[in-house]
């Protein structure tokens, strides 16, 4: 028998430690160790929720209200429900949203290989453009990252509709990190009239990671919230205050999954809350360790969430040693274990970055023959290398999707 998911939270006067204000479990940037990534003291979250069952999850909650003393002791509005991703339809039971390439070859069971571009740190659209024009065709869609490590460049919005107009879907990385609700909830609507069709909700890194350490942090709403917005606009054809939408963004909603962050056992049932809140769609951080993923990937069929949602793992080639170093001291929740390094290690200088594409190309083996693995996205690398990627993993002849 299933035990019923149970909604739990820290006392709020433990949650207003967390530097992002998360209300709905941790965020993906949490060493091995429980550390937050910002101020490397005990993740709150991480601590709170060692207790929970491995049958048990968080529900998703309204977003907080600030103008209370205590925003994250508020319980759901009257009327509201709390959801369970059991509740949910099964992802080939779902209503067609607007029939893009992504949406359509993910429900026709082809291998997706989207890659991701950071927009400029320019004004001008030109050189970054060209950069990503002979990526149609290679790539089923393309990630357009939102002031990625917490650092400005173009803003997503417009350079996803550059990208839109020039022939290539695009998936628009939303995060809460530089806008309140109603922000958001603008800029979706935007996007939506701008021809978006999917938006990736994140709750973002901090900025005391990027280059703008001053910078005052949002965070009105964190990834669950802001999920369960996108899906609310969505459905519902409202805005949060109630007030009705003439016309809905009708969007393919994705959302970040953590295989390799802290605290392990608890990173399922994250997901299992955001299936719960309304994503179709899961986009893994980098991973290098394939038996954490492994570990991942069962206990999510067993929860039968590769059932519910589409569920792509994000991969990248690394150029050496030092590199895979650097991000395992440098980027919580990222994972590079030793066997890998040795590899790295092991080749001749003037060949590491070709063992890194090998070792790439092998876990891309590896992730196509994997239970409840849809797709890939390819990361780290410069976006001129993806097809070299693509093309050594034996991916290279893309399908057209069905319309």
């Amino acid at each position: 028998m299933t035990t019923q998911p149970t909604f739990i939270r820290p006392i709020a006067e433990r949650l207003v430690e967390c530097p992002k204000l998360m209300t709905n479990g941790p965020c993906g940037g949490v060493t091995l160790k429980g550390e937050c990534e910002v101020d490397g003291r005990l993740c709150v979250w991480a601590e709170a929720v060692t207790s929970v069952s491995s049958s048990s999850a968080i529900f998703p909650s309204a977003p907080p209200d600030w103008s209370l003393a205590e925003p994250f002791s508020v319980p759901l509005p009257a009327g509201q429900s709390a959801r369970a991703s059991s509740d949910t339809l099964d992802k080939d039971q779902r209503p067609w949203r607007q029939r893009g390439r992504f949406e359509t070859l993910l429900r026709e069971g082809r291998f997706v290989v989207t890659a991701e571009a950071n927009p400029p740190d320019s004004a001008s659209a030109v050189d970054y453009l060209k950069r990503v024009q002979p990526l149609i065709g290679v790539i089923d869609a393309l990630h357009i990252s939102d002031n990625s490590l917490a650092s400005p460049h173009m803003c997503g919005l417009a350079t996803a509709a550059l990208i839109e107009q020039m022939g290539m879907e695009t998936i628009l990385h939303m995060t809460c990190r530089d806008r309140n609700r109603n922000m958001l909830q603008a800029d979706l609507l935007g996007a939506a009239a701008l021809g978006v069709k999917n938006v990736l909700c994140l709750t973002g890194d901090h900025p005391a990671i990027g280059d703008h350490p001053a910078a005052k942090p949002v965070f009105d709403l964190d990834a669950v919230s802001w999920i369960d917005t996108v899906r609310h606009l969505r459905d519902e054809r409202t805005l949060l205050s109630g007030r009705a939408l003439d016309e809905a963004p009708n969007v393919f909603i994705g959302g970040g999954a953590e295989p390799t962050a802290a605290p392990i056992e608890f990173r399922p049932l994250r997901l299992a809350n955001k299936v719960a809140s309304g994503i179709d769609f899961a986009v893994t951080q980098v991973v290098y360790d394939m038996e954490m993923l492994g570990t991942f990937m069962r206990r999510v069929c067993d929860l039968g969430l590769d059932k519910k949602i589409y569920i792509l793992v994000s991969v990248g080639a690394m150029a050496g040693p030092a590199m895979a170093r650097g991000m395992n001291s440098n980027t919580p929740g990222v994972v590079v274990p030793e066997d890998v390094i040795r590899r790295l290690e092991a080749a001749p200088q003037g060949r590491r970055r070709e063992e890194g594409l090998r070792i790439c190309v092998e876990q891309i083996q590896q992730l196509k023959e994997m239970q409840g693995v849809s797709g890939i996205d390819i990361m780290d690398i410069a976006p001129e290398r993806y097809g070299e990627v693509v093309e050594a993993a034996g991916l290279g002849t893309r399908v057209d999707a069905a319309r």
